[in-house]
């Protein structure tokens, strides 16, 4: 049973939302500006960032410039990394993949 929530609580959630999407906005244009590598993102992620944890792979990777719907659809398939999948949920060797194709550095 979901438990009710007094108006406050909401308005407060409500708040909280909203402040991770502006996070998690500010993350994807530090990406597409070069500020932020693919590797750092995940990094954040790995030390409980809950913007970078909680971000969608695939925002992460169109984010970057070049990759689009199609490109960004394959690398996923390519990977095999499911279309929900989470910054935060990763396996290591998804990372490691996500990295290496990205970033251009082996690990």
């Amino acid at each position: 049973m979901v438990p009710e929530l007094t108006k406050e609580q909401r308005i407060a959630n409500l708040e909280k939302a909203k402040q991770m999407r502006k996070e998690r906005t500010e993350l994807r244009s530090q990406l597409a500006s070069g500020v932020l590598t693919v590797c750092d993102l995940i990094y954040l992620a790995e030390r409980g960032d809950k913007a970078a944890s909680g971000m969608r792979v695939k925002q992460m990777i169109s984010a970057l410039p070049g990759y689009g719907f199609k490109k960004t659809q394959a690398l996923m398939h390519a990977l095999s990394i499911a279309d929900s999948k989470r910054v935060g949920g990763l396996g290591v060797n998804q990372a490691h993949a996500l990295i290496e194709k990205l970033d251009g550095v082996a690990l």
